[in-house]
């Protein structure tokens, strides 16, 4: 016989230990997608993908520039550099990344699989540049390395170069390597091994060089862009494109309809610019204007490259735009393939929206309907916009509809009461949105025994709770950013001291505070209201009405506090992290670390905290914390849970996930085999969960396959193991696996 045993039965059964939260943290992308890494370069080449190498360890590839893929590149290091060279055997380009930190270089022959080549050096590598038989690396410290092949390098010494910082190597069909660095430092070589120092006609840092028809065009801070007219780059000259901001990348456009002179517009880029020019009038036009007609939206480019048909720049969160022109005549216009919200986000919170589903079966010529009730968990996240976000799974974010009185405004906070959220932020600005339904129809189409089509209509409920939202009464026009909740009532705190409370998140009435001090962070807990701000200032309350102020022992900014089941933990600036049982006496711990933080969380047995420059920590006890994996360097500002996830939000509309507890519901076997023959499972859960299949003829020996991981987004999983079945008899369970 066969006997089927859902995981969570079994795992009763036998008593094994609950999960507890992971630190073992593997990050994806939620928003904006499909990601928001940095970009730092792209390598392009005919007939093969588009790389985007990133922050962190992420290489991206591409073959339309709008869907994208994430390689494993086996390394967490910061990757700088990307470059096509030569064919491997089966007649590919092998594709090399270097990474800025330590000497790392990547080799890989199919675009997917990396070859990490240590050459053990603290020189960190910023460019890499290929002629078809040789590869050239510049970084530190004056650091060159070459390669005829990718594998083996030799560090060469130049003193032409000595020891100036190199950030960009490029070469050019002529025959020349062009390398570029600070102080306005130019050098170019025949061969990447001896170099010439040439006149750059500035002092500026200069950031990329690449070639042009010309010969040789260099950018740098501050607007800086010289140009080579020689070939090869010894008569530079410096052009004035109207750029302001430090330029990163260059772009030049060739135009396939025009025949006697191809060439068209250079294009340059870099924090918050974007311009296109022509070099013999030098005349040059802003492209991020938003009197164009289709701008370039104001981002920090790091990368670019024309890719036969337009021009691509990518950079900061994730950002990849594209410019093409009908007409050499005419002007460029931009596009973003995918544009996800990149407002920051500076709170987050989760609650549960009930409802109904009704379902349409036919079965013996007659329709039958199945209703259901429906529980729905789902995170809100806030921010600059205004902007509110609502997603039920973590992993695809909703636009929520905003009430009028909050345009322009910046929401900094959002707590929940159970079917109420209220988010406050600048000028005062309180929303709120409550338990509301919308009608959802839909037809179902049924051919009955007669060959006729019956049509039935059903009109489901959907709670609009976190969608749409309301204006509250504003008690003062005091930016608001600590928002808190009870089961009674909600306390907002803000600048000036500002400490305003409602039972109902619709009116407000302020009571008064024994500080000037700003509040960022109002909760409730066991022993009573919490709030804290400016210069490490504690208040503490009952009620939420009746306010003391207490001696927290530090003058750090505490931004956010949070009521964690046995004490309130505190975090802040310089790497701040404070506990205390009641809000009257405090501890001091440990971070290890001096950046800002911002949010804290406890799942299960882990507390969770999150800041700037991508920050995560981890820790069991408040007491040791640990650095934990990040796929960003941008401020994370807000933590929640939601159903087995950890999310974590802030600039430019980051939005991360990471499975860090077991989810509600366990991995469903809905096919199994029922022979010896037979090797298909059919498995139901949440994308993204992981477990094991184990199987055992006698509930006490099993054995378990490698971990499994539901990735499609329907949230189900073919597998086919090829383990011989006991045809007598075969007992089969999931289990659930937390990273």
């Amino acid at each position: 016989m066969n006997l089927l045993l859902r995981a969570t039965l079994s795992l009763w059964i036998m008593g094994l230990p609950l999960w507890a939260a992971s630190t073992n943290l593997l990050w994806r992308w939620s928003n904006p997608l499909p990601f928001g890494a940095t970009l730092t370069d792209l390598a392009a080449r005919a007939n093969e993908p588009t790389i985007a190498v990133a922050e962190y360890g992420q290489i991206f590839s591409s073959t339309d520039l709008v869907s994208w893929n994430r390689e494993n590149s086996g390394t967490t290091r910061w990757l700088r550099s990307a470059t096509y060279f030569g064919t491997t055997s089966t007649n590919t380009a092998r594709l090399l990344v270097i990474s800025g930190q330590t000497g790392t270089v990547l080799v890989s022959d199919d675009n997917s699989s990396f070859k990490s080549i240590d050459l053990a050096t603290t020189d960190w590598l910023e460019g890499v540049a290929a002629s078809p038989t040789r590869l050239v690396a510049v970084g530190d410290s004056g650091a060159v390395y070459t390669s005829d092949e990718g594998t083996n390098w030799i560090r060469r010494t130049s003193a032409a170069i000595g020891t100036t910082w190199l950030r960009s190597v490029t070469w050019r069909t002529n025959g020349v390597f062009c390398a570029v660095g600070e102080g306005g430092l130019v050098a170019t070589s025949p061969n990447g091994i001896t170099w010439t120092r040439q006149v750059s006609r500035t002092t500026a840092n200069l950031n990329r060089v690449v070639p042009i028809s010309t010969g040789f065009c260099a950018v740098g801070d501050a607007g800086t862009l010289i140009v080579d007219s020689s070939g090869s780059g010894t008569n530079f000259r410096v052009v004035s494109s109207g750029a302001t901001g430090d330029l990163f990348a260059i772009a030049q456009e060739v135009r396939p309809d025009v025949l006697i002179n191809p060439v068209g517009a250079l294009l340059v880029s870099g924090d918050s610019e974007l311009r296109s020019g022509v070099l013999a009038v030098n005349l040059w036009s802003d492209e991020t204007d938003v009197r164009r007609t289709s701008p370039a939206p104001k981002s920090l480019y790091l990368a670019g490259y024309w890719n036969t048909t337009n021009a691509v720049f990518a950079g900061a969160a994730g950002i990849v735009t594209t410019g093409t022109r009908p007409s050499i005549t005419s002007g460029f216009n931009w596009t973003v393939p995918d544009s996800p919200p990149r407002s920051w986000l500076f709170g987050m919170t989760t609650n549960t929206a009930y409802g109904t589903n009704t379902s349409a079966t036919f079965s013996n010529n007659a329709v039958v309907l199945t209703t259901r009730r429906t529980t729905n968990h789902f995170a809100i996240a806030a921010g600059d916009g205004p902007t509110v976000l609502q997603s039920d799974r973590g992993i695809t974010w909703t636009t929520a509809l905003l009430p009028t009185n909050a345009a322009g405004a910046v929401y900094l906070g959002v707590a929940a009461q159970p079917g109420l959220l209220v988010a406050v932020g600048s000028r005062g600005v309180i929303s709120r949105s409550t338990v509301g339904w919308e009608p959802l129809i839909s037809t179902n189409t049924f051919t009955n025994s007669s060959g006729a089509a019956v049509r039935v209509l059903i009109t489901n409920q959907i709670n609009t709770l976190g969608l749409a939202w309301s204006a509250s009464t504003n008690a003062a026009t005091n930016t608001l950013q600590g928002i808190g909740a009870s089961p009674a009532r909600f306390v907002a705190s803000g600048s000036a001291g500002i400490l305003l409370t409602s039972t109902n998140g619709a009116s407000w009435s302020r009571v008064s505070s024994p500080t000037t001090a700003f509040l960022t962070s109002v909760d409730f807990g066991t022993p009573g209201w919490i709030a804290t701000g400016e210069k490490g200032t504690v208040l503490t309350s009952p009620d939420g009405l009746s306010w003391s102020a207490r001696n927290s022992g530090t003058t750090q900014w505490l931004w956010r506090t949070r009521w964690l089941g046995s004490s309130f933990v505190a975090v802040g600036d310089n790497g701040t992290v404070r506990t205390s049982p009641d809000g009257v006496t405090w501890s001091a711990r440990n971070s290890g670390v001096t950046n800002q933080l911002h949010d804290v969380l406890r799942v299960d047995d882990t507390y969770y905290v999150v800041g700037s420059q991508g920050t995560v920590l981890g820790s069991k006890d408040t007491i040791q914390w640990t650095r934990l994996a990040t796929l960003t360097s941008q401020s994370l500002q807000a933590l929640a849970h939601l159903d087995g996830r950890l999310l974590a939000a802030g600039a430019d509309g980051t939005i991360l996930r990471a499975t860090v507890s077991e989810f509600p519901e366990a991995v469903a076997l809905s096919q199994w085999p029922t022979s010896e023959s037979q090797s298909l499972f059919l498995f139901a859960g949440e994308p993204e969960q992981l477990f094991t299949l184990e199987r055992s003829t006698d509930l006490n020996q099993w054995s378990s396959s490698p971990p499994l991981e539901i990735s499609d987004s329907a949230g189900t999983l073919l597998y086919l193991d090829t383990t011989t079945n006991n045809p007598a008899l075969q007992l089969f369970r999931t289990r659930q696996v937390v990273p």
